[in-house]
């Protein structure tokens, strides 16, 4: 599971200096790339409401942003 958002990815994409993905994919994870047509196909998809997502991702990114970058690094 990561905890990274995609405006941010974006930002430093475009306005990052070298070194600062790597960084930053290290604190809250990578997000997935690739392909995503058919999914929604699959029987393991659960659709979650905005609000749940909210609810059980600001804790998690709140504890990494706590924790720090070298926490996250082994997972």
């Amino acid at each position: 599971m990561t905890a990274a958002t995609l405006n941010e990815v974006l930002h430093i994409r475009d306005h990052g200096a070298p070194g600062d993905m790597q960084a930053y994919e290290r604190q809250y994870g990578v997000l997935a790339e690739g392909d995503v047509r058919g999914w929604g196909k699959s029987d393991q998809v659960v659709k979650v409401s905005g609000a749940d997502f909210e609810r059980v991702w600001v804790p998690a990114r709140r504890a990494l942003d706590q924790a720090g970058p070298s926490a996250h690094a082994g997972g």
